[in-house]
């Protein structure tokens, strides 16, 4: 692999078929910028659903967009300078590894979901804070083994001759421990969305509850682009249902995509085809982390103001939609 150190190729040189770049390709231009403005207005529209909903958790999903955005920043930065070393440690880096950032949120998700119906109607024996325990460590496993095999591979492809295979191998058993985890989270919500509708309690139903609640969050008044949010908990749920069932298969996708990839090698097919990782890593997941701009898990399920019982931390209520809502759909009365 070609070292800045050497100075040869120049980082800065126009791509060389003889002795091609780290990536076997010039990477583009308009797809970078495309990626950036994307990512850059995700971070950015997190960022203000965060500060606006003061629900830290949220987090999640602005360093998911951040480190994509880093990323693309380094492929862009490699169309001008295909043989920059540094471009390239900073992309691979990050992209390989800020999607457990999206699937951390997607756990959160039905670990709310699991709270407002119960374990019982969710077919689940634990807790959501068990749950997000369990899920959540799983994915910093993969985080750290991902960062650890491209922070390898990132030190390898800066030193003549350098071998990439003990990170790309550590970077393969991150992908595919996290690939197994949004697997078997996608067969649990599949299993949670099956068991609601079937005992009526709201995601699937057709039955709406209806929610004429104040719209107030813990007593602050909400945006006004907030009030015009689907106008009954079922329609609600759906969308938050959608949006996670979307974001999780992106992430599964991109999680096969990614491990053959890596498995095929630095020469394979997959990596040295850009088209494959455009459409398979880039567009997925702005789809993963963009569709909860629009479906933000904060807005659209109960809360505070509609349930004072949803509030109280560390507490399965069992049949919690009812307790809030009455039977038919009608606000409980107080």
């Amino acid at each position: 692999m070609p070292s800045e150190e050497d100075d040869w190729p120049p980082a800065c040189t126009a791509f060389d078929p003889n002795d091609p770049p780290n990536y076997g390709y010039t990477p583009s231009l308009p797809a970078g910028i495309v990626f950036i403005v994307l990512f850059a207005l995700i971070a950015l529209a997190h960022t203000i659903q965060l500060v606006l909903s003061r629900r830290w958790w949220l987090l999640v999903f602005v360093l998911g967009a951040v480190g994509e955005l880093l990323g693309w920043i380094g492929r862009t930065w490699a169309h001008a300078c295909p043989y920059s070393i540094t471009a390239f440690q900073l992309q691979i880096s990050t992209l390989i590894f800020s999607p457990a950032f999206f699937a951390a949120g997607i756990y959160i998700v039905l670990g709310y979901l699991i709270r407002i119906f119960g374990p019982a109607a969710t077919g689940t024996l634990l807790t959501p804070k068990q749950y997000l325990w369990v899920f959540c460590s799983v994915d910093f496993c993969s985080l750290l083994l991902q960062a650890i095999g491209g922070g390898l591979a990132s030190s390898a492809s800066s030193e003549e001759g350098g071998d990439l295979r003990p990170g790309t191998d550590t970077m393969v058993v991150g992908i595919v421990f996290q690939l197994v985890s949004n697997v078997v989270f996608a067969g649990l919500f599949a299993r949670a969305l099956a068991k609601t509708y079937k005992v009526g309690k709201g995601i699937l139903n057709v039955d709406s509850v209806v929610v004429d609640a104040p719209a107030f969050l813990d007593g602050r008044e909400e945006p006004s682009w907030v009030r015009r949010r689907p106008a009954t908990t079922t329609e609600r749920l759906r969308v938050v249902a959608a949006a996670t069932a979307v974001s999780t298969l992106c992430l599964i996708a991109r999680g096969v995509y990614r491990s053959i990839e890596l498995i095929q090698g630095w020469r394979g097919h997959l990596i040295l085809t850009e088209r494959y990782f455009l459409g398979l890593d880039g567009a997925l997941m702005a789809i993963a982390g963009g569709v909860f701009v629009f479906a933000n898990p904060h807005w659209l399920l109960p809360h505070k103001a509609e349930c004072p019982e949803f509030a109280i931390e560390g507490q399965t209520q069992p049949n919690l939609l009812e307790k809030c809502f009455g039977k038919k759909g009608e606000k409980r009365k107080n």
